[in-house]
Parts: structure tokens; sequence; C-alpha cells
């Protein structure tokens, strides 16, 4: 599910995504309406030759939060994160974390007023 035309800014909000195969990584990303989305069909966020790219699309808008993109590996229940600068987390365990497979949906919860996103 990809919003492009929608920036969250605040409240709460919930999405689905059921699992057909393999193990998809399922993420928010900070609104970036100008930046150019021409690239391959795998594109990453975290973990990318292109953090500078990001950064340069900064906006008032997000605030003073230092969690740019945030995913969840379904195949292992693993989250990674990025400030696109000096701090990646890769792989990380959590407190609750479970893995998924196909035909499992994942519900993910952002709150943008407390700073979370809850799977």
């Amino acid at each position: 599910a990809v919003s492009r035309g929608y920036v969250m800014r605040s409240g709460a909000h919930y999405a689905e995504f059921n699992i057909f195969s393999g193990g998809p990584y399922i993420g928010i990303v900070r609104p970036m309406p100008s930046l150019d989305a021409t690239y391959d069909y795998q594109f990453y966020f975290i973990g990318s030759s292109f953090y500078s790219r990001f950064l340069a699309q900064r906006s008032d808008n997000w605030g003073n939060g230092n969690v740019h993109a945030c995913e969840y590996w379904s195949y292992d229940g693993t989250l990674n994160w990025t400030d696109w600068g000096e701090e990646d987390q890769r792989f990380a365990n959590w407190e609750g974390m479970e893995s998924c497979s196909t035909g499992d949906t994942i519900g993910m919860l952002l709150n943008l007023d407390e700073g979370t996103l809850a799977v």
C-alpha cells in the first residue's frame, strides 16, 4: 500500500496487510512529496545509498523526531529503523515480536501523537 497523495500529520492510522508469499518488509517513511520515485523495483528506505536525497526532502512537517523510516520484516518479526545519517538499527528484536507467513494478516497502528508504531 502506498499513500503518496495523503500526508499524515497527527492522530492514529491503522492498516492491514495480507501476506500472499515470501517475507515482505512493511513500514512507514517520512513524507517526501518532491522525491523522484523512478527507482528499481527493489527500493529500500533503510540501508540505502539515497540517504542524502531523502534528507534533502526535510520540511517543517517532519518535526523533531529522529526516526525517518521504520519497517517490520514479516519473515522473522525483526524491525529496522534509520535516521538517514548516523544511526541505523537493523534486524532488532523487540518485546512481543512475532513472525508471520503466507496467509497471515498483519495490522499496523501508527500513532503520530505518541510517536509509536504498533504491529
